[in-house]
């Protein structure tokens, strides 16, 4: 059992981080189309992990979105993104998709290892 925070199960299915970076005229296009985003979302929240929007440290404009996907590969979660209303009105201008593992915290409510020594050697 881990020390500080309760063990909780490894999230079964790969998991991908989507950063989405706006282009300009950002918040004419998030204003447009919030509606159909945030519905696209809603029904979509089988893979969305989390989802939210991006800013630069201390500021309030919008800089982009950030999904945390479950999906079977990098392309099926880069399908998802693409159905997104805010995708397909071109906002974004840059889409980074990443393999992660939710591997703790308060969102999983816990850690998924059990010790330091059922890690080594998968931490690099």
């Amino acid at each position: 059992m881990a020390r500080f925070a309760p063990t909780v199960p490894r999230i079964d299915s790969d998991v991908f981080l989507v950063l989405c970076y706006d282009g300009e005229g950002s918040a004419e296009i998030r204003e447009r189309d919030l509606d159909g985003h945030l519905e696209y979302v809603e029904m979509h929240t089988d893979q969305y992990l989390v989802a939210g929007p991006l800013r630069e440290p201390g500021t309030k404009p919008l800089i982009g979105s950030f999904f945390l996907l479950a999906a079977e590969s990098a392309d099926a979660a880069r399908a998802v993104v693409a159905g997104d209303p805010y995708v397909q009105s071109g906002l974004y201008v840059r889409i980074i998709v990443h393999a992660a593992v939710p591997a703790g915290g308060r969102f999983m409510g816990g850690v998924i290892w059990e010790s330091a020594d059922a890690l080594r050697g998968k931490a690099s």
